[in-house]
């Protein structure tokens, strides 16, 4: 059984895609004045080197999925047609940034580098967020539970399960709990 969580089209096309385009043509235009341009040529320099990287890691990288998969043995990331699956049994580390008040989660999977493993994913704006979210910082947890994250929730949550389930293995009152909290 799997459980998809996707981004909103409309939200993602503005946010990812449009954004990617645009840091390109940045990225360009301020390469052209940083090596042609009289003044401000450390400036330029250093705007296109930001754009450049923000380009990166749109369409190169693909450390925007628009979708992520869950399914009894992995996780599965789905960015512009490329599938980064990681299974459970082999994952190593997995670490969450949490940007609660954005909506963001900042996911990094075992050996993370510039090609593969750091993910951003917008949990407001995709089907279920909120279960999702529960759910990675329930997996990252279980991965380090002696990081010093995991001790300050395990404190906070007196009596309450720990281990990451997946969603359609919550029996319908937990999920509610869950979703509530």
């Amino acid at each position: 059984m799997e459980k998809r969580y996707r981004y909103d089209d409309v939200s993602y096309f503005w946010r990812v895609k449009l954004t990617g385009v645009f840091c390109a043509l940045v990225c360009l235009a301020a390469l052209y004045l940083a090596l042609f341009g009289g003044v401000y040529r450390g400036v330029f320099g250093f705007i296109s080197f930001v754009a450049f990287y923000s380009f990166w890691n749109i369409f190169v990288s693909r450390s925007n999925p628009g979708e992520i998969i869950l399914e009894e043995e992995g996780i599965t990331f789905l960015s512009f047609g490329r599938k980064d699956k990681y299974l459970f049994s082999e994952i190593t580390s997995f670490l969450v940034k949490d940007f609660r008040t954005s909506g963001k989660l900042y996911i990094r999977v075992n050996n993370a580098n510039l090609f593969k493993g750091r993910y951003w994913f917008n949990f407001l704006m995709c089907n279920d967020g909120e279960e999702l979210y529960l759910f990675l910082l329930k997996l990252e947890y279980k991965t380090h539970p002696a990081s010093l994250k995991a001790k300050a929730w395990d404190s906070t949550k007196p009596g309450v399960d720990k281990t990451p389930v997946l969603p359609w293995n919550l029996p319908p009152e937990t999920g509610e709990k869950e979703k509530g909290k």
